[in-house]
Parts: C-alpha cells; structure tokens; sequence
C-alpha cells in the first residue's frame, strides 16, 4: 500500500522547518555566559499552564542528577520560577534516588525555569560555581500554538534504578521485572532496593562485551532473551530455567535472535540490523550494521536509507495519524546520548524539536508490544548507575 501525503504530514514539514531555525538560535544562546537571575528576567514566566515546562523539567532533572553525581540528599533553590515546575521536578529527582532536604549540609542547586515569545528554558547552577551551570532550552512555536496543530513531545518516566548492568526491564501487574547479565530480579514497584527475589541464569555462554538482552511478559509467565539463550520462568512462584536455544526475539520485526557472541540480529533473508522500528504495516526502519537508518518495506527490501543513529524505535502519537520513529543518537561532547523526534513522511525522516538529553549513554531501546511506548535503559557513568525510562510521545494543544 503507498502512502501519500495527507495534511496532517504537512503540518509535519512546516514544524521542521521552525525547528531548524531554533537550533541555531540555541547554540548561540548555549554559549552564552548567562546568570540564573538574568534568566528569570529575560524569561519571564508567563500564564501558561504548568505542563507548559514538563518536557524540559525531565531534562532538567538529568541535568541536575549528573551535576551532582551519587545520589543522596540535594538542595533545591528556585530563582523567581513561575513554572510551577518544583513539584515534577522533585518527583523526577526522588525516582534518581535523590531527596529534596532543607539542611545545609546537602549540596545546593540554584534553578530557574521561565520563557519569552519564541522559547521556554530551564537553567541549574551548583553551589553558585560559574563554570557549572546547564541549561535546557525549546522553542515554543506560537504560529502552531495558534492554528490548533498539536506539538509532539517525547516524555520520559523513570521506572527504575540500580548499580548493576540492566539489559531489559518490564512490568509485570504491580511488580518489575529486571533483566540483568547474571540473572532476572523480581522488584515490588517504588521499593528499588530491595528486590523480592531473583533467579540467576544458568549458561556456559559466554556474554559479548556489548551484551544485549530481551523480557517478554504473558501473565503469570515470562521469557528472558540473550544471544544464543532462552530462560522460561514464571512470577508466582518465582522460577527460571534456561537452555541454549537461538529463537526469534520478540521485537515486533521477523529475526532470526541474536548468535552467540553476537549483538547484531538477522532476519530470515540474511539482513544485518541493529535495532527495528514500526512505522506502519507496510514500513520498517532498522539500524543496519554500520549503523545507518534504513527503510524496508514488508517483505524486508531495502526502499530508501537515512542518517547514521544507534537506536530507533517507532511510536505513535493519539491526536494524529502520523508515524513517528524516535532515534537514539550521540551528543556533540560525547558524554550523553539524545533522543530526537521525526516525523516519517513516505519514506524520510522529519526531525522535530523535540530533542531530549539523557542522564548518560542509552544501551537499549526497546518498544512497547502496542507501539505507543518504549522502555530505555541508560547507563549513567556519572553517578554509577543503570536508569530505565519508558518513553512516550505526549501531544499538547
């Protein structure tokens, strides 16, 4: 079935191209020596609702939670914020294993969140040092605003955090279940620390160095997926046993698994792909080997090739009809990974605005079976530590 432009998609062209002018203005105002007071006076806050700032406050809260490094007590200081922000904010760091305490012994970050006609930003300086201080910046894109057209955010809820390496995570009812390289762990959900149980993986393999690892639920029962290895468990009672067995891994995308001693899947004509993501029936784009975005077609031929990317997922958005892929990419410093929005339009790629920094470097990327969600796995170097996010698409009018 071909796919032609309808008016939703070239809405979706007309937001591109107020997104490319943003970036440069950004890097301009990146650059710039500015004070968390002169924020608050050439952002002022305006009478927008406080969901106006959620997109930025999951950024600000990684901001915050690298500056500071181990998690533990912190001190929040807002500079004249009108964003009604503090709340999400304080949510965002507690999931990171931070607390928000008063004392004056816990290490102190002054911030601030505020907008002007053409963009909203956030801003965190620590311990009032000049030369540490971040800032989080969007475009507020009134012409959209103003003619009803829906603004596509990607959203990121924290779900989990631990010390050791996390390959996978999932849900499973009012429990999680985490997938680890020496064995699954079942975790009462708001209580990380202390896991209820866990089940090591038996096997003689021998893990790749960037080892990669799948949970599917159904029920009572679950399966764990690692190169050249199949676990079968179930959670009541908590069980696990694991064979070596090269099966399909359930990707949404026909593959044949992943080899031993391998990171990379194959599909059954023989094509090397990293990650694959659904744009529709028709449509899948994949990370091939050498890490390029490719487009295919159902029958898994090659209809068009994009930019270089690590991850890609698709996920759709429920004000539009429009296919959305979210691809995860490199920072110009190296030291964290994005996540940037496109729309697909036939079989290109449309970026977005809406770009979201990580807390450090995204190892797996994983969507939901319905499309409409994805689960991140990030290690954050800085504070030791693996984050799970889910990540949605949020559409606000």
């Amino acid at each position: 079935m071909s796919r032609t432009r309808t008016s939703t998609e070239l809405k979706v062209l007309s937001f591109a191209a107020v997104g490319s002018h943003g970036r440069e203005w950004l890097s301009r105002l990146a650059s710039s020596a500015l004070t968390l007071a002169a924020l608050a006076v050439a952002l002022p806050a305006s009478a927008q609702p406080p969901s106006a700032f959620k997109d930025l406050a999951y950024e600000l809260a990684s901001i915050i939670a690298s500056g500071i490094g181990t998690p533990g007590p912190v001190r929040l200081l807002s500079v004249d914020d009108g964003s009604g922000t503090e709340a999400e904010l304080v949510a965002l760091l507690a999931a990171r294993g931070f607390v928000v305490t008063k004392s004056l012994d816990a290490p102190l970050v002054r911030w601030s969140c505020g907008e002007n006609l053409r963009e909203r930003a956030c801003m965190a300086e620590f311990g009032g040092i000049e030369n540490r201080r971040s800032m989080t910046i969007r475009l507020r894109d009134w012409d959209r605003a103003a003619e009803g057209e829906p603004a596509f955010v990607i959203e990121l809820q924290p779900l989990h955090t631990q010390r050791a390496a996390m390959l996978d995570l999932a849900k499973a009812g009012d429990r999680l279940l985490v997938l680890t390289p020496a064995d699954v762990r079942l975790i009462a959900i708001g209580e990380p620390d202390r896991p209820i149980a866990s089940q090591p993986i038996v096997t003689s393999r021998i893990w790749p160095r960037d080892l990669r690892g799948r949970l599917r639920v159904t029920g009572n029962a679950f399966d764990a997926f690692l190169p050249g290895v199949r676990c079968r468990g179930t959670i009541a009672p908590f069980v696990l046993a694991c064979a070596d067995e090269g099966d399909e891994w359930p990707i949404g995308f026909a593959n044949t698994g992943i080899a031993p001693g391998r990171n990379t899947f194959a599909t059954p004509a023989g094509r090397i792909f990293y990650d694959a993501g659904y744009v529709d029936d028709d449509r899948w784009v994949v990370v091939g080997e050498r890490g390029v975005l490719t487009f295919l077609d159902g029958a898994g031929r090659v209809v068009a090739s994009g930019g270089p990317a690590e991850h890609v997922v698709g996920l759709s958005a429920t004000c539009v009809d429009t296919p959305f892929v979210v691809v995860g990419a490199r920072s110009a410093d190296r030291d964290a990974d994005l996540l940037r929005l496109s729309g697909v339009v036939n079989e290109q790629l449309v970026a977005t605005p809406s770009t979201v920094r990580l807390p450090g470097l995204l190892t797996a990327l994983w969507a939901d079976a319905n499309a409409h969600g994805a689960t991140a796995i990030v290690h954050n170097f800085a504070a030791g530590l693996y984050e799970a996010f889910h990540v949605t698409l949020s559409c606000a009018r």
